[in-house]
């Protein structure tokens, strides 16, 4: 009984392991003798499942794991071949002339589902390049117009029906829903503007989770933000932050990749200036139950809970110009309100707020006792440098000014400055007409022409520029000290 029972045990697990993979048996008859790759995806990364090398008649045989479902590429002596589908099947493959895809024979029905959604989806898009031509050639409201608006409706639903009419229990469902939606989305982004609010529900209706091993993380990711950002400020973290939610939730029980995603997701959000929802981001992976962070991600995801709106700010220390390489601490500022603002050279925002910032800073010090810090996040003082080396000219349009150390750099660097002649700074640091110009304010006519003199004129603005640096040595801290000491003294 005992050996009955044995020899019963070791046929079932021979059953089950002789199950263990699906074949994919393929024949090229113009490459015998060739080496085979199987490659698929583990997230954001991807991996060999299998390899092989073909006979003389160009046959092969490939194994895959049976839990394998999702994309694979198949390639041949080194070179990306055809994109498979991978979902517990065995796979025929037969191709006569490799130079023509449309000759590959399979009998791999996520294949087929994969050819026949993307020759619906490269109609359709095809079909709307034309309508979105015609259109406007007729009169609104016209028969034919209305003739023509009906048939893109047609069009733009096309896709999405096929898609929607293939089994769920075929992988290339959610791929072929992503990737439609990722080719889509550039498009609407340049022209196609109308269909933007659609994309909203298509990314909400996609499974994460299933697309562990499809490769198109990133992909569907950056594609969606860059779209989002378009949308009007108000709506874009309505719409961000939800997508957040839903990706870091179905991603739960992969922790790993979930970090992975999270954290290219936040490079993203931070590098496109979309802090709230880099908050949002970071806070979401922070509270989360179970959290498995590594050190990494962690130190960058706590600097947004250390800057969480109702938190103490941390006591930065600077070194300034002003204080001649001595140490200043937030902290010691008496002022009621303190400001601290960041900004970098490379940050398009700050170059255009910073000049309103001081423009309105005596305002504000005057009535509110408010203090502002600015600190350049910039990591290579060479860089920044560089920033105002490669400008032509600085133009500075404060409604007011008090000394205008901004003014100082510029010259400091042969820069011309186009500066309103707001009391009482400027007419102190810019010679009119001479290393630049003083515009009466709001006078945006004449601002207008002497930039354009300047950009125009390049002798003009070459002499303009060895008189800014040359005034700008007038300010050095020995002459400043100097003067000091006479007032002092």
């Amino acid at each position: 009984m005992k050996s009955l029972l044995t020899t019963i045990f070791l046929l079932l697990t021979f059953l089950l392991s002789a199950q263990e993979t699906f074949t994919i048996n393929g024949r090229f008859p113009n490459f015998p003798n060739s080496t085979y790759e199987l490659k698929g995806y583990e997230g954001l990364q991807q991996k060999t499942l299998s390899t092989a090398a073909s006979k003389e008649d160009g046959k092969f045989t490939l194994n895959y794991p049976k839990d394998y479902k999702g994309v694979a590429q198949l390639w041949m002596n080194g070179a990306y071949q055809v994109l498979l589908f991978l979902n517990k099947e065995d796979i025929t493959l037969h191709w006569e002339d490799l130079t023509n895809r449309d000759n590959l024979q399979t009998n791999s029905k996520e294949y087929e589902a994969f050819l026949g959604g993307m020759k619906t989806f490269q109609d359709s898009e095809a079909k709307l390049t034309g309508l979105h031509y015609l259109i406007p050639l007729y009169a609104k409201d016209s028969l034919k117009q209305q003739v023509f608006i009906k048939e893109l409706d047609t069009v733009a639903y096309a896709f999405p029906k096929y898609v929607k009419n293939i089994p769920d229990n075929l992988f290339v469902r959610q791929y072929l829903l992503t990737k439609g939606l990722i080719e889509q989305m550039p498009k609407t982004v340049e022209t196609y503007k109308w269909r933007a609010p659609n994309h909203i529900p298509e990314f909400m209706a996609i499974d994460f989770k299933a697309l562990k091993n499809s490769g198109l993380y990133n992909e569907i990711i950056s594609g969606y933000t860059n779209l989002v950002e378009r949308f009007p400020l108000e709506e874009v973290y309505e719409i961000l932050n939800p997508a957040i939610d839903k990706v870091i939730t179905e991603l739960k029980d992969e922790p790993t990749l979930q970090q992975e995603i999270a954290q290219n997701w936040f490079t993203l959000l931070e590098q496109k200036s979309l802090f709230k929802a880099a908050e949002h981001l970071a806070l979401r992976m922070l509270n989360q139950e179970n959290c498995m962070l590594n050190d990494k991600s962690k130190d960058k995801f706590e600097q947004y809970r250390a800057l969480a709106i109702g938190k103490t700010a941390p006591n930065i220390v600077l070194e300034s110009k002003e204080a001649k390489g001595k140490k200043q601490e937030l902290k010691n500022l008496k002022n009621n309100y303190k400001l601290v603002a960041f900004g970098a050279s490379w940050c398009p925002n700050c170059q255009n707020d910073y000049p309103s910032l001081i423009g309105m800073y005596k305002k504000l010090k005057e009535k509110h006792d408010l203090e502002v810090v600015y600190v350049s996040i910039d990591t290579d003082k060479n860089v920044f440098e560089e920033y105002y080396k490669e400008a032509s000219l600085f133009l500075l349009t404060s409604q007011s000014e008090g000394f205008g150390m901004v003014l100082l750099e510029a010259i400091s660097f042969g820069l011309p400055c186009i500066s309103y002649e707001s009391p009482p700074g400027p007419r102190d640091i810019v010679d009119d007409g001479i290393s630049g110009y003083l515009i009466a304010m709001d006078d945006y006519q004449k601002l207008k022409s002497a930039t354009l003199t300047l950009m125009q004129d390049s002798q003009k603005l070459q002499k303009f520029s060895e008189r800014a640096f040359e005034s700008s040595l007038k300010w050095t801290d020995d002459i400043v000290m100097e003067k000091w000491k006479t007032i002092l003294y």
